[in-house]
């Protein structure tokens, strides 16, 4: 695999045999149609520009961690990652991949995938009582891989999400941090 020169390499500890995670740098402005988690497209001007307000804080101190996913057989970037720590140690992880190119299929594959690298990093580098990821209902692959992953359903919302052949549930499957609850339940021993 051949990576520009301009990019970071991805975390060694953050990839396996198909993708890697790496930090965002500005020239993965003209790829935001595969990481950019908005509902709208963005020019590569305002993508630039959303990338180089968030290098400014260093990802100890940043509330937000954007991450790159990079396909590692292709060397491009193919989607991205997103994960909103909040002061009471609790986060949000936003997955997207591949843009219009790719099937669903693909899709939940990938974010499936980047799941299993980015929630055991979550829960012990970034040590956070818990981790939240919102999954469509008809999203079975990653809905899967978040059970094996130990994620459970903690909310439901009815209907929420419009498909074109009707709409489902939003369920919002959420992991807690082992070594949080022995401490929450005064058991620090391990």
């Amino acid at each position: 695999m051949e990576v520009p020169f301009t990019s970071w390499p991805v975390a060694g500890y953050l990839s396996d045999d198909r993708y890697g995670l790496r930090a965002p740098n500005l020239d993965d402005a003209e790829r935001s149609v595969a990481w950019y988690e908005g509902p709208y497209l963005l020019s590569p001007e305002s993508a630039r520009s959303l990338l180089a307000e968030q290098e400014t804080i260093p990802w100890g101190a940043n509330p937000t961690i954007r991450l790159m996913v990079v396909d590692l057989a292709a060397g491009v970037v193919a989607g991205g990652a997103l994960v909103e720590r909040t002061d009471n140690r609790m986060s949000e992880l936003r997955i997207t991949a591949g843009g219009p190119d790719f099937s669903n299929e693909e899709r939940q594959k990938m974010r499936a995938a980047v799941l299993g690298l980015l929630a055991p990093w979550v829960m012990g580098e970034l040590d956070l009582m818990t981790a939240r990821i919102d999954v469509p209902a008809d999203e079975t692959i990653l809905i899967d891989a978040a059970t094996r992953l130990g994620m459970v359903e903690a909310a439901r919302l009815r209907v929420h999400v419009a498909r074109p052949t009707g709409r489902v549930d939003l369920l919002m499957l959420e992991l807690v941090n082992r070594d949080w609850g022995k401490i929450l339940k005064g058991d620090a021993s391990g």
